[in-house]
């Protein structure tokens, strides 16, 4: 009997595989699934409480370049984020961040860095699960120069970003694919425009070009391709009030390599209220997802949560399920 189970088995595998390798050789482009939820879309918790804005938005931490150049103290944030899906798949993320002002409200110099593990959890195909883990290593420099009272600019670039993807067999463990990517050329270009003093519009340009690499029993021969992933943010803020500040943000994603286009696109909607002068309390729609958020900040520390209900959902909910996003910061300025 348990020889015959293991002769069912052995012929699940070899079909599974003999089918599979033109579907994964086909699509590389699963390689930037992490990049979804690592640094290159990461914001600080306290904007990603109220809908994960990036370009209009100051805060420590920021994903903007341009920030850089209205920096006026140092700065140092850390932040651990948790994202756990229905397929079991459970993705850890740890930043942290120095910023430092070269000369006062006129330029300066973030560099962060960001880390994704994972614990591993099925991931749907169209011919049954499999199971997936990801993981990225990035770091970031950025810096930004106000040219005029209303105007900043900034660029940013990423010396170290790659991820690594591997798809295994769900009943035994068996590795079907790895997939590498290593970013080559490319930068990230920002600027704001302040038009009142507690309004501003911001925009993100970010572009370049990664070496992706797949192998494995599910691929066949090795396959690799260079693939151009490209970011557009446009987005305004406006203090609504005394205690209430609104944003609106709209964010496009793309990846286009080995003869295919994926992408993404959507608004950002948010508010955050101020009930008193230390306390924050924040609503948000992130691209669709809900976002909600808490912060607390005195006159040196500042510490912010925020959970997020089917964070990209579009892009990774018929893969992976839904998903629940904790993320918690520490802001420490001086």
């Amino acid at each position: 009997m348990m020889t015959y189970r293991r002769s069912l088995v052995c012929a699940f595998l070899l079909i599974l595989t003999v089918l599979v390798t033109p579907l994964y050789a086909q699509h590389l482009e699963t390689y930037a699934t992490p990049h979804l939820f690592a640094l290159p879309t990461a914001t600080t918790t306290r904007l990603f409480g109220m809908g994960g804005f990036v370009s209009c938005i100051k805060d420590q931490g920021f994903g903007q370049p341009a920030f850089a150049g209205m920096l006026t103290e140092n700065s140092s944030v850390g932040r651990a984020s948790i994202t756990e899906f229905a397929g079991g798949l459970r993705l850890n993320g740890y930043q942290g961040s120095l910023a430092v002002p070269l000369k006062s409200d006129r330029q300066g110099l973030q560099i962060t860095s960001f880390t994704l593990t994972s614990k591993a959890g099925l991931m749907n195909t169209p011919l049954g699960p499999v199971s997936a883990r990801l993981a990225e290593e990035d770091l970031s420099l950025q810096y930004g120069y106000r040219v005029s009272p209303q105007w900043v600019f900034g660029i940013g670039v990423s010396p170290k970003l790659h991820t690594d993807t591997d798809l295994s067999n769900p009943l035994n463990g068996m590795p079907l694919a790895h997939y590498h990517s290593t970013a080559k050329l490319g930068a990230r270009l920002g600027g704001t425009y302040q038009f009142s003093n507690e309004g501003c519009a911001g925009f993100i340009f970010d572009n370049y070009t990664e070496d992706v690499r797949g192998s494995g029993l599910a691929i066949g021969p090795p396959v690799s391709d260079t693939f151009t992933s490209r970011e557009i943010v446009i987005g305004v803020s406006q203090r609504l009030s005394r205690n209430v500040l609104g944003a609106v943000e709209w964010q496009q994603l793309s990846s286009k390599g080995a003869g295919v286009t994926v992408g993404d696109s959507g608004l950002r909607v948010g508010v955050e209220v101020q009930p008193a002068p230390a306390w924050a309390f924040r609503l948000g729609s992130n691209l669709g997802a809900a976002s909600t958020g808490l912060g607390y900040q005195d006159d040196a520390w500042s510490c912010n949560y925020t959970y997020v209900r089917n964070w990209n959902d579009d892009s990774v909910g018929p893969l992976f399920g839904h998903s629940n996003t904790n993320q918690l910061e520490l802001q420490y300025h001086w």
